[in-house]
């Protein structure tokens, strides 16, 4: 089952307006829940680019947040939306969140496997042992490992209005990663805005459209983005984003 809430779209993700707000439509099906995301990713450009819409699930995978942009849809880690967005079909995105997370196999298998058919007490008693602290080994790894990828600097927000406003001024402009067909383009605006767009889209659709505040992320000033990641601004004429360089263009 899917636990579904809209932002900014009709009951059935067909049209968009930034008036709708979030609605929860509660559970649905597998075959519920992909055929909403087949009409999401069918909105009309014009209104996905004005209402900012999508699309928050929780299933058995955790919860997600969902955009589209150019018929496509794009999946979000809706606890961590700096993380790389996955481009999906609807059937894919259904059937990979409703992929509940498993558990490793425990060692104590291949040790009971590996064993002769009537082990000494003593060797029962061993490979118990050196299963336990198996186990107990790679529950620490696992811990201390997923805390260490997780670990990353909070961006800091610019809260002096003399700064924010140069900085701001700075940043407006549109950038890109080069002139060619599927290159990538930033704008920024000096409303508060930042638009992404592929180059040679089909009617100019933009990708994602957000909107940002000024900040700081390991000491280098950034662009927060409310749904799309973090921009990094490593000087008045260059941006990184996901890795990507965008130089200035105008």
């Amino acid at each position: 089952m899917f636990t579904v809430t809209t932002v900014n779209l009709t009951s059935d993700t067909t049209g968009a307006d930034s008036s709708l707000g979030a609605a929860e439509l509660g559970p649905l099906s597998t075959e519920e829940f992909a055929a909403l995301l087949g009409r999401f990713q069918q909105l009309e450009a014009r209104q996905n680019h004005d209402a900012d819409p999508h699309i928050l699930v929780t299933a058995a995978a955790g919860r997600f947040l969902i955009r589209t942009g150019q018929g496509k849809l794009l999946l979000y880690n809706a606890r961590d939306t700096t993380q790389p967005y996955s481009e999906l079909s609807a059937s894919e995105i259904a059937a990979q969140l409703d992929r509940p997370h498993t558990a490793p196999l425990p060692l104590a298998t291949e040790s009971t496997a590996a064993a002769p058919k009537s082990p000494p007490h003593y060797a029962i008693a061993f490979a118990i042992l050196i299963a336990g602290l198996g186990l107990n080994g790679y529950t620490l790894y696992s811990v201390f490992y997923t805390e260490s990828v997780n670990i990353s600097e909070a961006v800091v927000l610019l809260t002096d209005p003399a700064e924010v406003a140069t900085r701001g001024r700075d940043a407006v402009g549109s950038y890109t990663t080069g002139n060619l067909p599927g290159d990538r383009a930033i704008t920024v605006t000096s409303d508060g805005k930042i638009q992404f767009f592929e180059l040679g889209a089909k009617d100019g659709m933009t990708l994602n459209a957000d909107t940002f505040k000024l900040g700081r992320h390991n000491k280098k000033f950034c662009l927060l983005t409310a749904g799309s990641g973090v921009v990094h601004i490593v000087n008045p004429d260059t941006l990184v984003y996901y890795r990507d360089t965008y130089r200035r263009a105008k």
